[in-house]
């Protein structure tokens, strides 16, 4: 697998927010090995690849990553986009949202139930690369469902 400054670039920022948190292993697997795309499952329950927007909440919610753009799809996916988190200030139906710029690992690619053949990714991680909100830490990682 060719090594791009990005990639190079991520994999730094996924070791130093490791050494934070617990360790991360990834591993990649060539092209050729994957019959298919592994697919990040929507709110609605549709496998996508290379979204441009994900709702890591799935209800009307207060926080949502928007202008993602992609590196790299396979086993692991990495890029990069905004989170945007909503101030709730006064309220959350009257507030406005705030842009943190994030960088973005999908990760452990699994079977994914009631579509056979096809993977979903488990995981994905955040890593803060400029301001945060006051509640987050520099990176976190989240179990995605499968539905």
């Amino acid at each position: 697998m060719k090594l791009t400054r990005a990639r190079a670039l991520l994999g730094a920022g996924m070791i130093a927010a490791a050494g934070a948190a617990s360790a991360i292993v990834v591993t990649a697997v060539p092209a050729a090995a994957a019959s298919s795309p592994v697919v990040l499952v929507n709110c609605a329950g549709h496998g996508k690849v290379r979204p441009a927007v994900y709702d890591i909440g799935c209800m009307p919610s207060s926080e949502y990553v928007a202008g993602l753009t992609w590196t790299s799809w396979r086993s692991v996916a990495f890029g990069s986009g905004t989170l945007k988190v909503n101030d709730c200030t006064p309220s959350c139906a009257a507030g406005k949202y705030v842009s943190y710029p994030i960088l973005t690992v999908l990760w452990r690619a699994e079977a994914w139930p009631k579509h056979a053949g096809k993977d979903y990714f488990s995981r994905l991680t955040w890593i803060f690369t400029g301001k945060r909100p006051a509640h987050a830490r520099v990176s976190q990682t989240f179990s995605l469902p499968a539905t």
